[in-house]
C-alpha cells in the first residue's frame, strides 16, 4: 500500500516558522537552525526562513554562508526591509561598514519609520568616525522611538567621542531612567564621569554595573583604572587584571607566576597592548632578577623594540618579536623547545610588586639607553653647530603630534602640527620632528618661513628614535609611545595631556611619578579639548626656558 504524503497547510507552515522564531528568541540557535532547514527542505522559496537561517549562521560565526542565505531571502522577496536590515548587520559584524550602510539605507527606503535601523546605522557611522552623522542618526531613531534606551546610550558614546561630555552624561542618564538594569550604560556613564575628573562617582557607576553583571570584564577593567587614578592601588591593580579578558594578549602556556620565589627558575614575560605600555613597564624586568632571584628572565617585545631593549641594561634576554607571529595572540612560530618554568603578562607585574607612588621601580632614574654610535651619527648629521659669541647654542626641541589614528582615543591624541608653528619662531629654539608614519603628511604643508627638521624619516626602529632623542634638550609630545621613551631615557619631557583621565597620569599632578623631569600640560577643563589655549601656555613656558 502506497504511503500517503502529508501536505502542510499555509497555517501549519506559519506555525513551523513561529517555532523556529521561538527557538531563536530563547537562545536555542541549534534548534532554530534545524527548524529553518526543515522548513526549507519542504519550501525552497520561504524567504523568512532563509533570512532567519542566514542571521543564525552569522551569529554563530559562519558569515559567508549566512550572507548567501540572506541574499536568497532578498531574491525571493526583494521588498521586505528586514532582509536588508539583517544583511546590514552581517556586514557590520565582519567590519565592512560601507556595505552595511548601503543595506541599512535600502531597509530605510522600505521602512523609513524604523528606529532600530536608524540606531544600527548610527553605530556603523560612529565606527567610521563620522560622529556628526552618527549623532544625527541616533537622534532620528529617538524621534521615532523616544523610549529606546540603547539609542540614548549609543548617542551618549558618540557625544563623548566628540568631546561633548555633559551631553553624553545626560543621554546615559536618560538610558538608565528607561532601563535601570542597563549595565553597559552604567559603565559608559562611569567613563564619562572619570573623564571629568569625578573618580568617586565613576567608581560608584562601575560598582552598580557589576552588581547587575558580576562577570562584566570591561566594568572590572574600568573600575581598576578608576581606583588607580584615585591612588587606591591595591584595589586598582587587582581589578585591572580583568583587562586580559578585554584585550588581545598572548595566552599563558605555563602556570601563571604568583609572586613566589623564582630561584633556579626561568620566567617568560609577555607583552600586551601598545608600545608605550611596554616602554613604561619593562622597568620591572630587572626586579625579577634582583628581588625574586630569577635564574633567567625572558621577554618578548613588539616588533621594533628589540634592539632598544637589548641595548639597555634590563637583565633580561630579549627574544625576537617574530616568535609572536603576526599578532600578540599568534603563537604559531614559538619554538616548542623553548624552556621556561612560569610566565606572566607585563602589566600584571605592578600588582605582584604591590606598586604605589612611593615604590615605583627606577623612580627618578633612566632605565632605557641609546646606542652611543647611533647617538654620534645623529649628532654629526643633524645637531652639530658652530658656536658664535653672539649666537648661543639653540634649545633643541623635539615634537610629536599624532599617535595611531586607529587607536580608541585617537581623536583626542592628535594635535595639528600647525599649533606647533609658534614654537619654531621663538629665538634660540630649533625644532625637530620625531613623527614617523601617521601625521608626517602634515610636514608637506609647512609654510616656507617655518623650519622643522624631519628626523622621523631616518627612523627604522625605536633604537634610532632613542639615539635622535639623546641629542635633544626637550621633547614636547602628545600621550604616546614617544612620551614613555623619552621619560624612560630621563630626557626632559612635556606631555600634552588629552582631555580625558588616563590612569597612569592620575588627575591632580603636573608631573609624572613614573619618570623624572616630566611635566604634564593638562587642558584647563577635564573633557574639554582646547589645544590652542594649551599651546599658548607651552610657548610661554618655552620663553622662560630660553631666557634662563
Amino acid at each position: 500500500m502506497a504511503k500517503k504524503i502529508k501536505i502542510k497547510t499555509k497555517k501549519q507552515k506559519s506555525a513551523d516558522f513561529e517555532t523556529a522564531l521561538r527557538y531563536y528568541r530563547s537562545g536555542d540557535l541549534r534548534q532554530a537552525e534545524m527548524t529553518c532547514r526543515q522548513i526549507l527542505d519542504r519550501q525552497i522559496d520561504h524567504a523568512h526562513a532563509w533570512n532567519l537561517l542566514g542571521g543564525i549562521l552569522c551569529k554563530t560565526g559562519r558569515h559567508k554562508e549566512g550572507m548567501r542565505h540572506i541574499d536568497r531571502a532578498i531574491h525571493f522577496n526583494p521588498d521586505n526591509f528586514i532582509y536588508y536590515f539583517t544583511l546590514g548587520n552581517a556586514f557590520a559584524d565582519i567590519g565592512m561598514p560601507d556595505n552595511a550602510i548601503v543595506n541599512y539605507n535600502r531597509a530605510l527606503m522600505l521602512n523609513p519609520g524604523n528606529a532600530y535601523i536608524y540606531s544600527n546605522l548610527g553605530n556603523v557611522l560612529k565606527s567610521k568616525g563620522l560622529l556628526d552623522e552618527a549623532i544625527d542618526t541616533y537622534k532620528e531613531a529617538l524621534t521615532i522611538n523616544p523610549d529606546n534606551a540603547e539609542a540614548y546610550n549609543n548617542l551618549g558614546i558618540a557625544l563623548k567621542d566628540k568631546g561633548a561630555l555633559d551631553e553624553a552624561i545626560d543621554n546615559y542618564e536618560r538610558a538608565l531612567s528607561l532601563k535601570p538594569d542597563y549595565a553597559g550604560a552604567y559603565g559608559n556613564l562611569g567613563n564619562a564621569l572619570l573623564d571629568k575628573g569625578m573618580s568617586g562617582e565613576a567608581i560608584e557607576c562601575y560598582r552598580k554595573a557589576l552588581s547587575l553583571k558580576p562577570d562584566y570584564a570591561d566594568m572590572h577593567d574600568g573600575l581598576g583604572r578608576a581606583h588607580i587614578i584615585a591612588k587606591d592601588f591595591n584595589r586598582g591593580w587587582e581589578e585591572y587584571e580583568w583587562r586580559l579578558e578585554t584585550i588581545e594578549a598572548p595566552p599563558l602556556i605555563k602556570p601563571k607566576w604568583d609572586g613566589s620565589s623564582l630561584k633556579e627558575k626561568t620566567i617568560l614575560v609577555y607583552p600586551e597592548q601598545g608600545y608605550g605600555d611596554t616602554l613604561q613597564f619593562v622597568r620591572y624586568l630587572p626586579k625579577l632578577y634582583d628581588d625574586f632571584g630569577a635564574k633567567k628572565v625572558l621577554f618578548i617585545p613588539q616588533k621594533g623594540l628589540e634592539q632598544l631593549l637589548r641595548e639597555s641594561d634590563l637583565k633580561a634576554e630579549i627574544l625576537d618579536a617574530s616568535v609572536l607571529g603576526e599578532s600578540l595572540t599568534d603563537f604559531g612560530l614559538i619554538k616548542e623547545d623553548m624552556e621556561y618554568d612560569t610566565n606572566i603578562h607585563l602589566l600584571s607585574l605592578p600588582r605582584i610588586f604591590k606598586t604605589n607612588l612611593e615604590n615605583i621601580p627606577f623612580k627618578g632614574k633612566r632605565y632605557l639607553k641609546a646606542n652611543p654610535e647611533k647617538v654620534e651619527w645623529y649628532r654629526k648629521r643633524f645637531f652639530s653647530t658652530t658656536p658664535y659669541p653672539l649666537h648661543p647654542t639653540p634649545l633643541k626641541v623635539g615634537i610629536f603630534w599624532q599617535g595611531n589614528p586607529f587607536f580608541e582615543y585617537a581623536v583626542n591624541k592628535a594635535v595639528p602640527l600647525s599649533f606647533f608653528y609658534p614654537i619654531t619662531k621663538l629665538p634660540n629654539v630649533k625644532v625637530y620632528s620625531l613623527q614617523k608614519g601617521h601625521g608626517t603628511e602634515q610636514l608637506n604643508d609647512v609654510p616656507e618661513d617655518i623650519s622643522i627638521v624631519n628626523l622621523g624619516e631616518t627612523f627604522n626602529d625605536f633604537s634610532d628614535t632613542a639615539a635622535a632623542i639623546e641629542n635633544l634638550d626637550l621633547v614636547i609630545t602628545i600621550d604616546s609611545a614617544v612620551a614613555h621613551l623619552t621619560g624612560a631615557m630621563g630626557k626632559k619631557t612635556w606631555l600634552l595631556h588629552p582631555p580625558f583621565a588616563e590612569w597612569r597620569w592620575h588627575l591632580d599632578m603636573d608631573y609624572s611619578p613614573w619618570y623624572e623631569d616630566f611635566k604634564i600640560c593638562r587642558h584647563k577643563e577635564y573633557g574639554k579639548k582646547d589645544w590652542e589655549e594649551m599651546m599658548e601656555r607651552v610657548v610661554e613656558e618655552l620663553k622662560k626656558a630660553c631666557s634662563v
